[in-house]
């Protein structure tokens, strides 16, 4: 395999969800209001797989308002959390999101090889602002994200579509992701896919860097 390009998802893969629990009592002070943890917290950390539950179709990574409306519904209606308070955890979202271990050395080891380094995402919430303050951004050549497209994962149209953007044939991608499902449909576009495990919510970004052979802390 030639290797021309590295394609990575996003969350569980570059990056992760930091404390949940904070993430929740900090929103609960922004509004004013009290919050049962122990009652939210379960439904928190599953929050989108009982949106696709509810939203098979996965329109919701399609239509920013969607995305809105799916998030904001489950916590309010599976838990005791109040509109208000699942309004305002919606907008703090993309503070919570933290770099994977290792995930800045690992993009810029490929660039420095002259590989093509791109971002693939279901979602409907643009994660390009808090990826510039990840240090991310600055190593990416590409961010495709299904909102844009008009396409998610699986389909394998979205992962050629990123081939297109990178300027390169999907035979020449490594896809990383952690989801044999979404992420693992990469080889349906003929693409090279990896995923990695996760560990009590950290991607485990090592398994990907040894086997690219670029040391990451």
């Amino acid at each position: 395999m030639r290797l021309a390009c590295v394609l990575f998802d996003f969350h569980n893969t570059l990056v992760m969800t930091g404390s949940m629990e904070g993430w929740l009592k900090q929103a609960a002070s922004d509004v004013n209001e009290t919050v049962d943890v122990a009652n939210v917290l379960p439904v928190l950390s599953t929050v989108w797989a009982r949106a696709g539950a509810r939203h098979p179709d996965a329109a919701w990574d399609l239509d920013p308002v969607v995305h809105r409306i799916a998030f904001e519904e489950v916590l309010s209606e599976e838990s005791s959390c109040s509109p208000s308070l699942a309004r305002r955890m919606y907008d703090l979202m993309p503070e919570q999101w933290v770099a994977a271990p290792g995930a800045v050395e690992l993009l810029a080891a490929m660039k420095r090889r002259g590989v093509a380094v791109g971002l693939l995402s279901n979602t409907a919430l643009d994660p390009r602002r808090r990826l510039a303050e990840l240090g991310l951004l600055e190593h990416l050549d590409a961010v495709v994200l299904s909102f844009e497209e008009g396409v998610v994962k699986p389909d394998p149209r979205f992962f050629a579509r990123a081939a297109e953007v990178l300027c390169v044939q999907p035979g020449e991608c490594l896809y990383v992701g952690d989801t044999p499902g979404n992420d693992g449909a990469a080889v349906g576009a003929g693409m090279t896919c990896l995923l990695v495990p996760v560990v009590d919510g950290r991607p485990q970004l090592s398994t990907a860097a040894e086997l690219l052979g670029v040391q990451i802390r």
